[in-house]
């Protein structure tokens, strides 16, 4: 009976331990992606119309591979077609989306919501440590 309680024990303790971390884990990653995004810099341009070529080449590919037919092929027809018609945006846009995203990953990971959460968990960790003590 005891090393059913001690064994139940360790079980959970092991998951809180887990549950914590992870916590954790998706905060260092938002970060990492902030950082990752402030120090490439908005896409070029020519990127981007490369993108758009591949994307273009690929659906002419698949429309011609012959293994679509009806309403399938009428969607690949019509994906190209937007792909072809949509215009690319100017340089300057493309700089403001990237600043706008940055701001708003940054807002999320500042978020006063987060830091109470934070908080809290750490404040309950530290009761746990005490309990143990």
């Amino acid at each position: 009976m005891k090393y059913l309680l001690l064994l139940t024990i360790l079980i959970s303790s092991s998951m809180i331990m887990a549950d914590n971390h992870g916590r954790d884990r998706i905060i260092l990653a938002a970060k990492m992606k902030l950082d990752l995004a402030e120090l490439k810099g908005p896409p070029l341009l020519a990127d981007l119309e490369v993108k758009r070529a591949n994307k273009i080449a690929d659906l002419d590919l698949l429309i011609n591979s012959g293994k679509y037919e009806g309403k399938e092929l009428d969607r690949l027809i019509s994906m190209r077609d937007k792909a072809l018609n949509t215009e690319l945006p100017s340089q300057e846009q493309i700089n403001l989306r990237h600043e706008k995203r940055l701001k708003m990953m940054d807002q999320k990971l500042n978020d006063p919501n987060m830091r109470d959460k934070k908080r809290w968990e750490l404040r309950k960790q530290k009761n746990r440590r005490n309990r143990k003590n």
